[in-house]
């Protein structure tokens, strides 16, 4: 009975953590021209709200410690172990693209450069090196692995690698095996230390490199 329920909040932490951007893409998609300042400035505030939604609710489902107890010299090594390792996934998982596909990049960056084009730098910033690692690590790896499969964590691991592999729009096996083996990473962190803010960490540096990359090339 705990799992059905556990199963069921894990849905609407999804859920929730889509509506900023599914507003974002519906009004990218609809306008033709970029934000006016104040068009610019209600969606921030949406996606800030947003994300301060589902850190409420992960708090309340003790998802979460707002403390430094985190802060430890372990952790940091994990943090840029785990940021270092993905860049490397990253590079090898776009170069295997490259080879067997025949396309510059992987599906789901190539659908983010086009949804970004011309965004506002600072939206930009927010939605895919801040907003997404929140949102995503509270329910890929806290909702799935800890209240999902409190019992088996090992078996949270793998099925949030793959979660997380196959909605990064995985058309393909190239494509899906980067993207779980990035969940994998993610997993690993927050599995290694059951601290969230470990693996949103790690989640943040990596989304943050992408997202100042799509900056420059603006």
């Amino acid at each position: 009975m705990k799992v059905i329920k556990n199963f069921f909040i894990v849905i609407a932490l999804f859920i929730l953590s889509q509506i900023s951007m599914t507003v974002f893409s519906i009004v990218q998609i609809s306008i033709t021209k970029p934000l006016s300042v104040l068009g610019l400035s209600a969606m921030i505030l949406m996606v800030v709200v947003n994300i301060a939604i589902l850190l409420w609710l992960a708090k309340k489902l003790k998802l979460i410690e707002f403390n430094t107890a985190w802060l430890t010299k372990k952790n940091m090594l994990i943090i840029i172990g785990s940021t270092v390792l993905l860049r490397i996934i990253a590079i090898g998982g776009t170069l295997l693209i490259q080879q067997l596909n025949g396309t510059q990049t992987s599906d789901n960056d190539a659908a983010l450069g086009v949804m970004f084009n011309n965004v506002n730098p600072l939206l930009l910033f927010l939605i895919i090196a801040i907003s997404a690692p929140i949102m995503e690590e509270i329910v890929f790896r806290a909702g799935i692995i800890k209240l999902l499969c409190e019992k088996l964590p090992i078996l949270g691991v793998v099925l949030s690698s793959i979660c997380f592999g196959f909605l990064h729009m995985a058309t393909d096996i190239p494509n899906f095996v980067l993207y779980a083996s990035m969940g994998l990473v993610f997993a690993l962190a927050y599995y290694k230390t059951g601290r969230l803010e470990v693996s949103i960490m790690v989640h943040f540096f990596n989304n943050a490199i992408g997202a100042i990359a799509m900056i420059l090339m603006q």
